[in-house]
This record gives structure tokens, sequence and C-alpha cells, in this order.
């Protein structure tokens, strides 16, 4: 069962990164019958397990919330950008709920919960739960990480991350010019004296958020899930945060 479920995982993996491409507007469209592929390959192995109905009843409505979450995607109007002028929406979005950053990658934390379920028929809901949870945090923290780093370019895309809108409300803050083009030095440094100092207290809170959901989910603070994900996140965390008591106390 876990060579399936590692085959199922891959074959989402490779899936959700074509669908992300299409929602993001680079992929190429003989992809997307390799990505139809892959999906139908994932959904072949799940619903081969025989697990019991409650697992299925979970296992759809991830999967359909992960539907809702891409339609809302494409549903998204990009920022306008012309002659590298760029103009904010009216209204700039909060992302006030960090959590659902994992909505597109949670699937990828159902083959645990069909392990659970298999050794554990009889799992009861907190469990289910708590391992929920924990993969909530862990692809949440994951994917602030990602939008941290890839902000500018996002930003120069029209699209709108968790990371980049800080960036849009200061500039809104101040009345600063949006010239990508002409000024990029007045997003960059926004981004370090504004957005930066959020961006890792959300990180920080996650990745504290995702071991706490580890011990209730009864995962040592060891495990290669939290060494291999988190890991790097507070190494990186901890870096910045020295950086910035140096530029501080050094400007």
């Amino acid at each position: 069962m876990l060579l399936k479920l590692r085959r199922a995982n891959r074959y989402l993996w490779r899936a959700l990164n074509i669908y992300d491409d299409f929602l993001d507007q680079e992929a190429q469209s003989a992809q997307l019958p390799l990505a139809n592929g892959y999906y139908r390959r994932f959904l072949e192995i799940y619903y081969s397990l025989d697990l019991p109905a409650a697992f299925y009843r979970l296992f759809r409505n991830v999967m359909d919330d992960l539907d809702i979450t891409n339609r809302q995607e494409v549903q998204k109007h990009r920022l306008p950008i012309k002659n590298g002028q760029l103009t904010p929406p009216q209204k700039i979005p909060s992302f006030a709920n960090l959590i659902d950053l994992s909505r597109k990658s949670l699937p990828l934390g159902l083959g645990a919960i069909a392990l659970l379920y298999r050794i554990k028929p009889e799992s009861k809901k907190t469990e289910i739960t708590a391992t929920l949870n924990f993969f909530r945090c862990a692809l949440a923290a994951k994917q602030l990480a990602d939008d941290a780093r890839d902000w500018f370019d996002d930003l120069k895309d029209g699209r709108l991350t968790a990371a980049n809108v800080l960036v849009l409300r200061a500039a809104k803050r101040y009345r600063l010019p949006l010239d990508l083009r002409r000024q990029p030095e007045i997003f960059y440094l926004l981004f370090a004296q504004e957005a930066s100092k959020k961006i890792t207290a959300d990180l920080s809170s996650l990745c504290r958020k995702t071991k706490k959901a580890a011990i209730r989910s009864h995962l040592a603070l060891d495990c290669r899930l939290l060494t291999e994900i988190i890991g790097p996140l507070e190494t990186g965390l901890a870096e910045v945060n020295q950086f910035r008591s140096y530029w501080l106390k050094n400007p």
C-alpha cells in the first residue's frame, strides 16, 4: 500500500504542477492530456484501495475543495500592467486566513489519512482532524515561503499572492508610483521594509502551528516530514532575522 500511495502522490504532484502552470498561463496545450493522465492514475490508485466509506467521503470533500480553489483562481483578474505601470485593484485581497494557502496542495496529504484508515479502520474523527491540520499548516507554510521567494515575478505577471499584496498595500498607504520598469527599486524597498517583517512573522507562526499539529498527530519532532519541510524554513527565518538585526544596528 505504501508503494501504491507513493506512486499516486507522484502522479498527483505532476498533475498539479501542470495544472498550476495552466492557471498561471505558462503551460503548453500539449501538456493538458499528460496532466489528465497523471490525475486519472492518481484517482485509480486511491479508488482501488478499498478503504472505509468514511475515507472516501473525506477524499471527495478534499478533491472538491481543490476544484473550487482552482475555479476561483481562474476567475481572478490579473492586475493590468501597461508600459510597466501597474494598476492595483480597488480592494486589495487580505489573505487573512493563511491556512487557506494549503487548499491547492492538501490532496497530497491524503496518503497519510488512507494509511490511518487501513491501520485503524475505527479511527476517531479527532485523529483524522489532527492529521489533516498538520498537513494544512505544513503546506500553508511551504506555499507562503514559495510566494515570498517569487513575489516580484508574480507581481510582474499581474498575480496577487499573500506575499506581494503587502507591497501593494504599503505603496497605496504611502501613495507611491507603481512602475515596474522604471522604478523597481521602490518595490524592493517596500518589500524589505514593510512586507518582509510580516512574512517572517507569519511563517514563524505557521511553523509553530505545524509543530503543535505534529505533536497532536503523534509525530516525532525529528521526523522527516518536519525536518525536510519545516526545517529549511526555520533555518531561512533565522538567517533573515539575523540579517535584519545586523542591518538595524549598522544601517
